[in-house]
């Protein structure tokens, strides 16, 4: 699952500055984005308002079933009329479906969400940084914990120098690789990490 997290009003609000007097609609994403709580009715509600209270010309909220895959333009307008009577519209998606709203719509679209990384989600909780989607996956070696996306740096020989006591030099995270090492130890597999591996081959994702 891809994984969100909204943007700071004032930075969307910022962003809206850069096209002014244009009126907005807010689209939210049925699947991934409501799935984890960043996109759904709620969120797009509540931006709506928010929006609104602000002064600006916000027409509508509107929830599109998948913002990445749609037959048409006309398809999506045919179902929220919202959408095309905007003149730009503020999407709470993952990347891929702002990018292909804005490429379909013929207008300005602005997200109002980060891509943060490739995770899961079990039960209520959201797990980031499972996947780096790098297409060289080894992860088996690493007891099912991704080094390369684990890891700021990205590093797949073992934690850096900046790794303290478990914790990441960057404050409120663990080290995957602490977490990597306490789980191959655990079940006395040690030797999976002993050898040196090489850079990823990103030719892999080509």
């Amino acid at each position: 699952m891809i994984i969100t997290r909204p943007k700071s009003i004032e930075e969307i609000l910022s962003m809206v500055e850069m096209f002014p007097d244009q009126s907005i609609c807010v689209v939210g994403c049925g699947v991934g984005a409501r799935k984890i709580q960043t996109g759904g009715e709620p969120q797009v509600s509540m931006m709506t308002a928010r929006l609104q209270r602000r002064g600006l010309d916000v027409l509508d909220g509107k929830m599109v079933k998948h913002a990445c895959s749609t037959k048409s333009w006309d398809s999506l307008v045919e179902e929220n009329p919202a959408l095309d009577k905007a003149d730009m519209l503020l999407v709470m998606s993952f990347g891929a479906g702002i990018s292909l709203l804005g490429r379909i719509s013929g207008k300005p679209v602005l997200s109002g969400l980060d891509t943060t990384s490739l995770g899961s989600v079990l039960k209520d909780e959201t797990f980031e940084n499972f996947c780096a989607m790098c297409g060289d996956c080894n992860v088996g070696i690493y007891a099912g914990l991704c080094p390369k996306a684990g890891c700021p740096k990205s590093q797949v020989n073992g934690p850096c120098g900046g790794s303290i006591d478990g914790d990441c030099e960057i404050g409120g995270r663990e080290c995957i690789w602490a977490k990597i090492y306490e789980r191959l130890e655990s079940r006395g597999m040690l030797h999976l990490i002993d050898g040196i591996r090489p850079p990823v081959n990103h030719d892999r994702r080509l």
